[in-house]
């Protein structure tokens, strides 16, 4: 499961690399983020050079902490459910900069 979680957190971004709104939103922001699945798994995604990848595994000094389960992932990057109402509803706790926690729901 986490192979297919991991492929299709990889293809949402890709095809959220291609809006206007995204490349804008990080273009010059330069993050590395740690995501921590409560049932399991741990992922980094990395915010540099215009790009965003994503990648299984821990990650030194992350500039923010995600904390999730596997499910709302999901449906975070099937845009299911809005990164704001996972924050409301707890399903999401992220540890970050205000500005940071801005820009987080262009990557989710």
């Amino acid at each position: 499961m986490s192979q297919e979680l991991l492929e299709l957190m990889r293809e949402r971004i890709a095809i959220g690399l291609e809006r206007d709104e995204t490349k804008d939103a990080i273009e010059g922001w330069e993050r590395k983020a740690l995501l921590t699945l409560k049932d399991g798994g741990v992922y980094h995604f990395t915010v540099a050079d215009n790009t965003i990848t994503v990648d299984e595994g821990e990650i030194d000094n992350p500039d923010m902490r995600i904390e999730s389960d596997s499910q709302t992932i999901r449906k975070l990057f099937l845009e299911e459910m809005s990164a704001a109402s996972a924050l409301l509803r707890r399903k999401l706790k992220v540890k970050g900069s205000a500005s940071d926690l801005m820009k987080i729901r262009h990557i989710f």
